[in-house]
């Protein structure tokens, strides 16, 4: 499983990854899924599940907070939390 942590703009999303990447986490930049996207321009950065909490508390802490955590499971359903 992979959470999709949103963000209101790519560059919103660079900045993220290279914070996850300084702390030695993977974070893959990507569009939001149309099914899950509240606007036009949504980008998100990608991470795996075990590693949520921890990327969602460092970006939060680097003042790059994620507007929405979007659940995405193994069959590409996604589930929404704000």
């Amino acid at each position: 499983m992979q959470y999709l942590l949103t963000f209101r703009s790519l560059t919103y999303a660079q900045r993220a990854s290279r914070v996850l990447e300084r702390a030695g986490v993977t974070g893959t930049v990507s569009r939001v899924p149309k099914a899950a996207a509240t606007r036009g321009c949504a980008y998100c950065v990608i991470v795996a599940a075990r590693n949520r909490d921890w990327a969602v508390n460092l970006l939060t802490g680097a003042g790059l907070a994620p507007e929405r955590t979007i659940l995405r499971h193994p069959d590409g359903t996604l589930e929404v939390s704000e």
